[in-house]
């Protein structure tokens, strides 16, 4: 089974290091388009859009050259008492980059599921 979340990461990483300024994924899924709205909220990318070409869908995505690092992750369930391992596993240092998170109330960073005080399963982090 393929994790079209964890390849879209990979795409954009690997654009940014080649410094490209637009790149294209397919397919197109709603989970992206939130995390993608997570990444623009936090300025890591700029403007996208989802474009259908006659099958599953795309997204366009304009760079800007701020990101270091994406990757998707396995979903794993963490409650918020393991949040501050899991920073301190993925992040270069506390407090930069983020991580998102699935959970019952939606697709969130997981500073906002520590305030909410709800666990849930990762998707991806970036810095």
């Amino acid at each position: 089974m393929a994790n079209t979340l964890a390849d879209s990461m990979n795409i954009i990483k690997n654009a940014e290091r080649a410094r490209k300024n637009l790149v294209v994924i397919s397919p197109a899924s709603k989970n992206l388009q939130q995390v993608l709205r997570i990444f623009q909220k936090y300025a890591y990318i700029g403007e996208f859009e989802r474009y259908e070409d006659g099958r599953q869908g795309k997204f366009k995505i304009a760079l800007l050259g701020k990101i270091n690092y994406c990757a998707g992750l396995i979903r794993l369930n963490y409650k918020t008492s393991q949040f501050e391992t899991l920073e301190r596993k993925l992040l270069p240092a506390p407090g930069f980059g983020l991580i998102i998170l699935t959970t019952n109330q939606g697709i969130m960073t997981m500073k906002e599921a520590e305030e909410k005080n709800i666990g849930g399963h990762t998707l991806c982090y970036i810095y």
